[in-house]
């Protein structure tokens, strides 16, 4: 998955394993750390661009309509929007262009339901004693997303976690993926410490490192 290597370096990769393990010696939960391309459904981005293409063209050649609407010129225009199809397929793969045809919205009802739905997945709601947090990150959006299993929030509410988001997401704004990865995975350590100190013989129940998808 070359595209993360634009956000995270190898060493980066590295640097979130060794920090996870680092903050799991000293407490009972775990903390899962993933990052998505996308959470986004863009699949309807190539028709409402062709759409908007074909309008604006339309918008456009008004005033010369008298004599682009008569044969032959009339037998163009199934040409043009194939054409301008073709060249939406090709535009819609641009992050931004995804951007501004997902609705800010419908980007954050997406990025949550991703955050669950990776939970699920990573089965982070299995642990032991429910104390799996999961720091969640979707990149076309640059959003993100902490949960925490069922264990943590009966001591933790869900607005604990605001601030660690808002760290995260400076880091993420200024292009620190890593750091952010780091600053959020050592923020939940120390409140899992508090909360949930290590138990003798504790068993390491999920893998100690990011968690990449690309879509």
């Amino acid at each position: 998955m070359s595209w993360i290597n634009k956000y995270l370096s190898e060493a980066d990769l590295a640097r979130i394993e060794a920090s996870i393990s680092k903050v799991e010696e000293t407490t009972s939960g775990e903390i899962v750390p993933v990052i998505v391309r996308r959470s986004s459904a863009v699949g309807h981005v190539p028709l409402t661009l062709t759409l908007l293409l074909t309008l604006l063209l339309v918008i456009v050649e008004f005033p010369f309509s008298d004599w682009l609407w008569v044969t032959p010129w009339v037998y163009l225009w199934p040409v043009i929007v194939v054409v301008f199809f073709g060249l939406s397929q090709v535009l819609a793969k641009s992050k931004w262009i995804q951007k501004v045809f997902v609705p800010e919205k419908d980007e954050l009802d997406s990025v949550h339901r991703r955050a669950h739905l990776e939970f699920y997945l990573n089965r982070i709601h299995r642990t032991e004693n429910g104390t799996g947090v999961l720091i969640f990150v979707s990149v076309m959006e640059k959003k993100a997303v902490v949960l925490a299993d069922e264990g943590i929030s009966q001591k933790l509410p869900k607005e604990h976690w605001d601030d660690i988001l808002g760290m995260l997401g400076k880091h993420l704004h200024d292009g620190k993926w890593a750091d952010g990865f780091v600053a959020a995975i050592e923020a939940c350590g120390k409140d899992l410490q508090t909360h949930f100190p290590v138990n003798s013989g504790k068993a390491n129940e999920l893998k100690n490192h990011l968690i990449v998808k690309d879509i």
